[in-house]
């Protein structure tokens, strides 16, 4: 995937019958393709691989054995690009690819990208990839388009070609869940003659998820620069397509240009927002400062209403509530404007218990939440943030954070949380 304007980086039988072939021969049957309408495939730590990584595709086996002891639920394997020769690019790595994943509980996600010049050709390899067996019978967990050539120069013809491709993706999968990976809405905006007049709503209707290719370090620097583009980016993804729920998968990068505070500032920014999951682009080039960073992204359910809340406004239960909202069980996120005085953060508790909740002010703890009631609500409980702990002249993230994480998010929730200044 290239970020905006296309800028290379890549430097470096049926199934039934099928299936019982392989039990006659005593091999494992294919796993069942992903549910339709399901987000799994997208959801918590991805890692990146491209056709571009020889290294990788001589030892799949090892590459998949790496990222999952270091906690990667989703593999997205590229099949092919419009300029490369065949439907699939590596068929039996491929076919690897798939079996060693699913061996080790990963999802994969096949990947294309189009030209969009020659739609036969494009139809062709998607199909190639959303159709592909391994020798085993494994296939791709979901399909997602990356979306960023812009050899179609006029923009109204590309457009169109783009949504022909797409509708008859979705007319070939039905249901089955369909991924968009996208250019940044934020490069998009700040280089306007690459993709004006992106077609944001029309692919919301045809597409599920959207990959967000946020390659932040092709335009700005530091753990503050990120923060404020990612910010940017979402904000214009979740506008122009009229759904402030969108389901979002973020991608940050490039990995070996990125910090070890860019990369913890694009994971903050995945936990504010509340995303389906996120990843570096991509695994080739990935250090272990960028690793350290990204194993803090969590497996989040789609939620609604989406982060960040805005104290006063967002008076519900939110968290991981038994009959209410368990979509927000990892955290619970606020955003405040720049303050310089102390603030009071009033909120009631669900089932908390000793040391099971943190209040977090800019990522950093400033107060454990005292154990409230068994399976029901406290009453209104204070915590009060020092001036010391907060920034005078950018936002404010104040965010209940429990301290397990997935598998093992404890049953929580607050609700009619406010937050107000004390003093001048």
């Amino acid at each position: 995937m290239a970020s905006p304007p296309e800028r290379s980086h890549l430097v470096k039988i049926r199934t039934l019958t099928l299936s019982a072939l392989l039990l006659v021969l005593g091999l494992p049957a294919a796993p069942p393709a992903q549910a339709a309408g399901s987000l799994s495939a997208y959801r918590g730590l991805g890692a990146w691989v491209d056709i571009y990584d020889p290294a990788a595709w001589r030892r799949p086996g090892r590459v998949v054995a790496r990222l999952a002891d270091r906690g990667v639920r989703t593999l997205y394997l590229e099949t092919n690009n419009y300029h490369s020769p065949g439907k699939i690019r590596y068929p039996e790595g491929t076919g690897t690819f798939i079996d060693k994943a699913h061996a080790r509980g990963l999802k994969i996600v096949g990947w294309y990208l189009p030209g969009l010049r020659n739609l036969k050709r494009d139809r062709r390899r998607s199909l190639a990839a959303i159709r592909f067996r391994s020798p085993n019978g494994g296939r791709f967990d979901s399909f997602a388009l990356d979306i960023e050539s812009s050899l179609v120069k006029k923009v109204s013809r590309r457009n169109r070609k783009l949504l022909r491709l797409s509708r008859f993706l979705r007319r070939k999968v039905g249901g089955a869940t369909l991924g968009a990976i996208i250019p940044s809405p934020r490069g998009m905006e700040l280089s306007p003659s690459y993709w004006p007049r992106f077609p944001y709503a029309q692919l919301a209707d045809r597409y599920d998820v959207f990959l967000t290719m946020t390659y932040y370090s092709y335009r700005t620097k530091g753990g503050k620069g990120v923060t404020d583009y990612m910010r940017r980016s979402i904000d214009i993804l979740r506008t122009r397509t009229g759904d402030p729920d969108i389901p979002i998968h973020a991608i940050g990068g490039l990995a070996n240009a990125s910090s070890a505070a860019e990369s913890r500032a694009f994971v903050r920014s995945v936990r504010e927002h509340g995303l389906l999951g996120g990843s570096l682009y991509d695994d080739s080039i990935m250090g272990t400062e960028d690793w350290a960073e990204v194993t803090r992204i969590q497996p989040n359910p789609l939620q609604s209403p989406a982060m960040p809340f805005a104290a006063g406004v967002h008076t519900g239960a939110y968290g991981n509530v038994p009959g209410a909202d368990r979509s927000h069980p990892d955290e619970v996120v606020y955003r405040v404007g720049p303050r310089s005085g102390d603030l009071q953060v009033t909120y009631e508790g669900f089932d908390l218990d000793a040391d099971e909740v943190d209040l977090q002010v800019n990522w950093t703890t400033v107060a454990t939440l005292p154990p409230g009631l068994a399976d029901d609500w406290s009453g209104p409980a204070v915590v009060v943030i020092p001036s010391t702990a907060l920034d005078d002249d950018r936002k404010n993230v104040i965010a209940f954070v429990p301290r397990a994480r997935h598998p093992s998010w404890p049953e929580w929730g607050v609700r009619e949380v406010s937050i107000q200044s004390l003093g001048p």
